[in-house]
């Protein structure tokens, strides 16, 4: 699993293995995460699933006081 933040010009990758969830730890910033994931089964048949701007990061409301 990849994850970019700046529209798929950069990639990161942020997990590879079976099965499981993928953690992610966003920049403190707001914008918008695209993933693309990638598989491939024992007999070589691979997929690949980009979604660019999967959600959006909401800006982080500041702390009252």
């Amino acid at each position: 699993m990849d994850v970019s933040y700046d529209d798929g010009a950069s990639w990161k990758v942020t997990w590879s293995g079976a099965n499981g969830t993928v953690p992610l730890r966003h920049p403190a910033m707001d914008g918008f995460v695209s993933l693309r994931a990638r598989s491939k089964d024992s007999a070589g048949n691979t997929i690949e699933q980009t979604i660019i701007r999967a959600y959006r990061i909401a800006p982080c409301a500041p702390s009252p006081g």
